[in-house]
């Protein structure tokens, strides 16, 4: 009997996104042949494989900071190359399970095909369309792409036989809109010790040959503007009067690093703000771990209010102490006494957390505690094992006890 198999397709690059990563790893632990149809990135050939995964990259990079029509335009054409390539390895050996991850939810018709020969479909909500869209749309545009957005989510929510979504806010949400319940299953996006292991939980030195070394708070992931990085070089430049060796190190891309630069040069604190470009997981742990303090300035809107960030669970797996806008979706995952929350329109009270912090180790190891017990009913082996019970249902697949996902010792 042949091996059953499981298909996803990401407007993404991969194994860079760190949720398509997990899940195909959590899918290959299951006893699944998996394949990836992804983005290509400069340098990269149209085959490769990692870690038992199959990967066929389609000859588009995502770029950032497209106007929103080129954005759908360019959506539409890798959902035209992702359909032909993921038929074409259906029609060679039959998936029984394809995983199709947003943005956009309408990618999920590449999948057309295979769906028509019997092949289950998943639609992750890693975002959830009509408040991303209103969040980048403005004017009289405003409610037309809101009410397309949730025209194509309905749709395409219809196609599929099973939704998957990351978060209790966006499960309420998807609900409302008529998502039966027994079709939706949440899934968070916590961390995977197998790429971020315990071992990288202890603080750095306070010195370095010698030198004392700077108080570093980070951040890392998407720069625009509704992530709020210019609210934590603001911040940091209140902070910096108190706490002189503080530094910000900031690793990402998106349309607004530009402007957050000229922002640090006009603040006169370019020499304290650290840019990098985004890594492979293996370098975001040590990313993560040379740090002391990370800060998530999200802002407040229909969208960001929503977000349960990926970050937040690493800060507290890798026992780094977190200082976060105070978002309802936030404030579902943490007690206010496992972090230091922060109303976003005040970047003084990010510069009040960043002092209070620099100053009391003792508060940094309390709030440490105090998230890592939050974190506990999150943690990734549990959400591993709920989604290969998933993937067994709907391949009619049954689990025995030696495919489940292996639990890393912590």
């Amino acid at each position: 009997m042949s091996a059953s198999r499981v298909g996803v397709i990401t407007y993404d690059w991969y194994p860079f996104d760190p949720r398509v990563r997990r899940l195909a790893m959590a899918a290959a632990s299951g006893g699944y042949k998996v394949d990836v149809v992804c983005l290509r990135q400069p340098g990269e050939g149209p085959r490769d494989e990692s870690e038992g995964v199959q990967i066929y990259r389609m000859p588009m990079d995502r770029g950032f900071g497209r106007s929103l029509p080129m954005t759908i335009l360019y959506w539409c054409w890798f959902m035209l190359l992702s359909g032909m390539t993921i038929t074409r390895l259906h029609l060679r050996h039959s998936y029984d399970v394809i995983h199709v991850h947003n943005m956009p939810d309408f990618l999920v018709f590449a999948a057309l095909i295979p769906r028509l020969l019997g092949a289950k479909i998943i639609l992750d909500v890693q975002d959830v369309s009509p408040e991303l869209m209103a969040a980048k749309a403005s004017g009289r545009l405003l409610p037309i792409v809101k009410r397309l957005a949730i025209w194509q989510e309905r749709i395409s929510v219809a196609f599929v036989q099973h939704v998957v979504t990351v978060g209790r806010p966006f499960e309420d949400l998807l609900l409302q809109r008529g998502v039966p319940r027994e079709k939706l299953s949440v899934i968070l996006n916590s961390t995977d010790p197998e790429l971020f292991p315990a071992s990288y939980r202890p603080l750095p030195p306070a010195e370095i040959d010698g030198q004392p070394r700077p108080f570093i708070v980070m951040y890392h992931g998407t720069l625009a503007e509704r992530n709020g990085l210019d609210i934590a070089i603001r911040a940091l430049a209140q902070a910096r009067e108190i706490v002189p060796n503080i530094r910000l190190d900031i690793k990402g891309r998106g349309e607004h690093v530009p402007f957050l630069k000229s922002l640090a040069r006009e603040l006169k604190i370019e020499d304290q703000v650290v840019f990098s470009d985004p890594c492979a997981l293996e370098d975001l742990v040590k990313f993560i771990a040379h740090g002391d303090v990370g800060i998530i300035p999200y802002r407040r809107d229909g969208f960001m209010d929503l977000v349960l960030p990926t970050k937040a669970y690493e800060f507290a797996w890798l026992h780094r102490p977190i200082i976060a806008s105070e978002t309802p979706a936030i404030c579902s995952m943490f007690r206010s006494e496992s972090l230091e929350l922060c109303d976003p329109a005040k970047p003084e009270e990010f510069a009040r957390a960043i002092i209070d912090l620099a100053q009391h180790p003792e508060k940094r190891a309390r709030l440490v505690a105090d998230a890592t017990e939050d974190y506990k009913p999150y943690q990734w082996e549990k959400m591993a094992l709920l989604y290969q019970q998933l993937l067994a249902t709907l391949s009619k697949k049954q689990v025995r006890k030696e495919e489940v996902y292996p639990v890393a010792s912590n």
